[in-house]
């Protein structure tokens, strides 16, 4: 992993906390876009970990250099908070992990694990900000897509669990602990959710699961809305409600 951030202390701070986990190695520290941009390219780390402002360069700036340059290295930015025109702008480079500077260090490194092995991280508070910009740049992109396989999709009630908790941002291990199965289990849901929807990954599995009603955003406190059609969609609450 490498980390770039223009906080000397904060970057070399969280180098240091992170060598002392036996799953992570540090190849590199940057303090400036560009230095970040020329490390990438010739370290080629798995991750790295992106300060949202730098010197001479905006985070979302250097995550779309890498995605064109080093297609294969994911982004998660950090940053003290993020904006709705953050999220939108980093979505669309394709950034992977969005972690605040107020999490605790435990967190923090399993974001950063979380990421690194395809997934997505968001904090919870920004978790509906970003879910709608998914839908909405899904829509435009795969609707034709999606209007077919929803004809097609024969979703099970078990299979609409885990989608819920996926639109929510929640980890393969925190679906397994809330639904009492196993991490393997959660795994083999979701690669039969993407087969039958013909998708190719969790984010837009989650942004379906939206579009297509197989779960609805709603505000606590309103009423569940049950899907005309009878079908085993089930509403849930969104993210400001602290569940």
């Amino acid at each position: 992993m490498l980390v770039a951030d223009g906080e000397d202390l904060f970057r070399e701070g969280l180098s240091v906390l992170f060598a002392r986990d036996a799953e992570i190695r540090i190849v590199g520290q940057a303090s400036t876009g560009a230095e970040a941009c020329e490390k990438v390219r010739r370290l080629e780390p798995d991750i790295v970990l992106l300060a949202l402002h730098l010197p001479d360069m905006s985070g979302v700036d250097v995550a779309r250099a890498i995605g064109k340059g080093v297609p294969a290295t994911r982004v998660a930015l950090i940053s003290k908070s993020f904006s709705r025109a953050d999220l939108v702008d980093a979505i669309n480079v394709g950034v992977r992990g969005y972690i605040t500077k107020d999490v605790e260090l435990s967190t923090l490194i399993e974001a950063v694990k979380v990421v690194a092995r395809g997934e997505f991280f968001v904090p919870p508070e920004s978790s509906g900000v970003l879910l709608a910009e998914l839908v909405a740049i899904s829509e435009n992109n795969h609707r034709e897509h999606f209007a077919a396989a929803a004809d097609r999709a024969k979703v099970t009630d078990r299979e609409c669990d885990v989608l819920q908790l996926l639109v929510q941002g929640a980890t393969n291990r925190d679906i397994a602990g809330r639904l009492h199965i196993t991490e393997n289990t959660v795994k083999v849901h979701l690669r039969n959710i993407l087969d039958k929807l013909q998708l190719r990954n969790r984010q837009q599995a989650a942004a379906f699961a939206v579009s297509s009603g197989l779960v609805t955003l709603q505000r606590e406190d309103s009423a569940p809305r049950r899907p005309s059609n009878g079908a085993h969609r089930r509403p849930y609450a969104g993210a400001g409600s602290g569940s």
